[in-house]
């Protein structure tokens, strides 16, 4: 989230809690930032360098004011989430938004996309002797 951002302990707490269970779901971090992008997707993607082990991150990046969402992964992240899941993930949340549901909008944009990049279950099935 931004530093100095108008939200309350309750809502910082909320996202933090999806990003931690993001993490556990999915095993990629998660990053939200909320606030200006200049430069649009080119300052999206300096924020996710900043992020701890960025190529296995992604970050939700969302500027209010000019109305810009950005989903932006890491170069091992990408091989967990599609165009198609990042594009589902900026649909819920443009909804949220435009029910005045920013917190929530982000909160299930990261849902979602945890929720995607789940790795798939392998079955594994024992050989005849």
């Amino acid at each position: 989230m931004a530093p100095g951002s108008d939200f309350s302990r309750g809502q910082v707490s909320e996202l933090q809690r999806v990003i931690d269970l993001g993490r556990q779901i999915s095993g990629l971090g998660f990053g939200i930032y909320i606030g200006e992008l200049p430069d649009g997707r080119e300052s999206a993607i300096a924020r996710h360098a900043q992020l701890a082990d960025a190529p296995a991150a992604v970050l939700v990046a969302v500027d209010p004011a000019a109305r810009s969402i950005e989903i932006v992964t890491g170069s091992h992240a990408v091989r967990a989430l599609d165009d198609r899941s990042c594009e589902l993930a900026v649909l819920a949340m443009k909804s949220s938004f435009e029910a005045g549901d920013l917190v929530g909008g982000v909160r299930d944009a990261v849902n979602l996309l945890a929720q995607r990049a789940r790795a798939p279950h392998t079955a594994h099935l024992q050989e005849p002797a």
